[in-house]
């Protein structure tokens, strides 16, 4: 998928959940007026059920499926499906609370409880699909491929990110077990976790270090696209010279 695809869908996907979160509900309300089923009690629980309690969940996670189909078939048109892949899975699971929270009710949350409930795994997702919408394909080097520091800056950092995403989401444990039916799988994720949290935020117990990853991710991001010297070429002679050798 090239990049003007990959915004296209990207685009799509935002459309769908702001419609979702934000006017689905003020449909619903207007739908409700129009029937006029408000005058006997119980005659608006069917159009309610729907629209609320099937329609708008249906919104948010066709949304979310279009967001990451279209990460993913970004990353396998670049090659870089291998390793990104399994990383931009684990950023997903862990944003998806924070997705569902906002589509919760948008109109009454603070922007001290977004603040609150935002997990910084959703942040390296953001800024590494924001990243995904340059034309990466058409210079001469490979995406994320400038030096091999810069590579290696961003693979560790990538790895932080997954790792925090997956170290500071209550919900994983859960549905860890509940999808792969190992209720015992839930017991050592539970257990895991918060030694987990220790060693990435360095007994500080503070999300500071992950913010400082985070920004170094995003530098590293950004160094990335800058331009930089191309591997010189071997001349034609010393081409000639190894055919004659083979």
């Amino acid at each position: 998928m090239f990049a003007g695809r990959y915004l296209w869908w990207m685009l799509m996907g935002i459309g769908i959940f702001m419609f979702a979160t934000l006017s689905l509900d003020y449909i619903t309300w207007l739908t409700i007026q129009l029937s006029g089923c408000g005058e006997m009690a119980g005659t608006c629980e069917p159009a309610l059920r729907l629209m609320s309690g099937v329609l708008k969940p249906a919104c948010i996670w066709t949304a979310i499926g279009v967001l990451f189909m279209a990460t993913l078939l970004r990353l396998h048109a670049l090659s870089l499906i291998w390793f990104w892949g399994p990383i931009v899975a684990i950023w997903f699971v862990a944003s998806t609370p924070i997705l569902l929270f906002l589509a919760s009710d948008a109109a009454a949350l603070t922007q001290s409880a977004t603040l609150a409930a935002l997990p910084v795994a959703f942040l390296f997702l953001a800024a590494f699909a924001a990243y995904l919408m340059f034309a990466l394909e058409d210079g001469d080097m490979l995406p994320l491929a400038a030096s091999v520091p810069l590579r290696l800056t961003l693979r560790l950092t990538a790895v932080y990110g997954a790792l925090s995403g997956a170290a500071f989401m209550p919900e994983l444990s859960r549905i860890a077990g509940t999808l792969l039916d190992m209720p015992a799988l839930s017991v050592v994720i539970a257990l895991a976790q918060p030694y987990l949290q220790t060693v990435l935020t360095f007994g500080t117990g503070s999300m500071a270090p992950a913010y400082a990853v985070l920004a170094a991710f995003i530098a590293a991001l950004a160094a990335s696209l800058l331009p930089h010297a191309a591997a010189p070429q071997p001349s034609r002679s010393t081409i000639m010279l190894r055919r004659l050798r083979r």
